[in-house]
């Protein structure tokens, strides 16, 4: 069950981990996010095919970049926080008549799921995150990942020498590392997009709570697509999210009140300006303080959510 592999809401070295179908990001975290002039990084960028939509398709060449980054960064046996991808995770919001506790939704959950909860695929590990309970009901939230994949994953981890110890997703981490460096509250109902090749990642939080999170696929079937089309059409999916999570999910009750874009440093500004002439939101790119923090010269933005991952060790 995904309370035992994957918790949601839970001076040593931890290893920060995230995937995608385009890359491997590890951060080597020691101490804590104020400073990180012990941090060490790498990333690999993925040929196409090994990993697909989240899913490894190439076990043995996945296995060998990612044993080299534990050598390159000698985090053998290192308690290590890894992210699900997004494109196998689920989240659903479900009204459930009555005040359920914890156990009762536990065991709701284990019957239900691939009864009358369908999902897109068949053995599934989740956890849940209560929202309200009140005479009218309890409100919850369902995370749910492929068990099969999930286990996947932590085989291979434990192969390269690494100790899985959590699993989240990345928003997790990039919400981590906001409500660490704000002053006061974070915004009521943020957006973090991410922009990665061509694919866009969405999430917005409420609180400290996720509340949507969608993957969005950019690939033109025709491979014509130039790099202003390509943030053209991200701006546009953007605005959609946007659209859906205020008249879809929250019934037109509440809105996304700021956007944080992370993505390349080489075009998170064009995407910002794009972005910006498309919402009437307001846009920020989500950086590093270098001097606050006292990270490496070369450590750039995207690396925040494997960060973010990292510090779950030293902020639970």
């Amino acid at each position: 069950m995904l309370n035992k592999e994957l918790h949601l809401f839970q001076s040593h070295t931890n290893v920060g981990l995230t995937f995608s179908d385009h890359s491997i990001r590890m951060v080597r975290f020691k101490g804590n996010a104020d400073d990180l002039s012990h941090l060490q990084f790498w990333e690999e960028w993925l040929k196409p095919g090994i990993v697909e939509n989240g899913r490894i398709k190439d076990e043995q060449t996945f296995s060998d970049v990612l044993k080299t980054m534990v050598h390159a960064l000698k985090v053998r046996h290192r308690k290590t926080f890894f992210a699900i991808p997004d494109a196998q995770l689920v989240l659903r919001q479900f009204d459930l008549p009555g005040i359920l506790s914890d156990p009762d939704l536990q065991n709701y959950f284990f019957i239900e799921i691939g009864n009358k909860i369908q999902l897109p695929f068949e053995d599934a590990v989740f956890d849940f995150h209560v929202l309200e309970r009140s005479a009218t009901g309890t409100k919850v939230l369902l995370f749910a990942a492929p068990e099969t994949m999930v286990r996947k994953y932590r085989k291979i981890l434990d192969a390269a020498g690494l100790d899985p110890v959590n699993a989240e997703f990345s928003a997790l981490g990039i919400d981590r590392w906001v409500q660490h460096f704000i002053s006061g509250k974070p915004e009521d109902h943020r957006m973090y997009a991410q922009l990665e090749k061509e694919t866009l990642n969405v999430a917005v939080f409420h609180g400290d709570t996720p509340l949507f999170i969608r993957q969005i696929s950019l690939k033109d079937a025709e491979n014509m697509q130039t790099e202003d089309s390509l943030l053209l059409n991200a701006a546009t999916e953007v605005e959609r999210m946007l659209n859906f999570y205020q008249y879809s999910l929250q019934k037109g009750s509440f809105q996304v009140s700021e956007i944080q874009l992370l993505g390349s440093p080489d075009t998170m500004n064009e995407f910002k300006t794009v972005l910006g002439e498309v919402v009437s939101v307001p846009v920020k790119l989500l950086q590093i303080d270098r001097e606050r923090v006292q990270c490496p010269d070369d450590l750039d933005a995207s690396f925040i959510p494997a960060i973010g991952l990292a510090m779950k060790g030293v902020t639970a």
